[in-house]
């Protein structure tokens, strides 16, 4: 029974946690593996045309992969000075992009319509937090204890 309370601490997990940056408060967390994927999709504020940026967890970090987007606007890019750059059924496409992210910081906007998809789910950011909420994505090693105690 030691031995299980004891593992309880030592025992490690990563997560993928969406924080509410001001008020420092988890808002969703989930475990992660490597390999695990996640999206966020918005509406570009100028072309309002839908953005999705690919992330990856690797190595227990956020690794952004790729982005695509359907118009040139302020802000998107014309060429790829990482990846690979596509223009396929009127998309335009960026993968391989392949650069480590210590955290992603997002303003959320109703205007912008952010969204946050993980395995298959979609969290619609503007319907559930206020418009301007500062939201921090990152990645956490939490021990097993802290995590189950989390979801009570």
């Amino acid at each position: 029974m030691l031995f299980i309370v004891f593992s309880l601490f030592v025992f490690k997990v990563n997560t993928l946690q969406l924080v509410d940056y001001r008020a420092d408060k988890i808002i969703w967390e989930e475990r992660i593996n490597d390999g695990d994927h996640f999206e966020i999709k918005y509406q570009h504020s100028v072309a309002r045309t839908p953005v999705i940026e690919f992330f990856e967890i690797k190595d227990g970090k956020i690794l952004l992969t790729g982005t695509e987007y359907q118009s040139y606007g302020a802000g998107l890019p014309t060429s790829a000075e990482q990846g690979d750059y596509i223009v396929e059924n009127d998309r335009f496409i960026i993968e391989n992009i392949d650069q480590f992210l210590p955290e992603i910081m997002l303003r959320v906007s109703d205007y912008a319509e952010h969204q946050f998809i993980f395995k298959q789910e979609s969290f619609k950011l503007y319907k559930n937090l206020k418009t301007e909420t500062l939201l921090q994505i990152k990645t956490d090693k939490i021990s097993y204890f802290t995590f189950i105690l989390r979801r009570f």
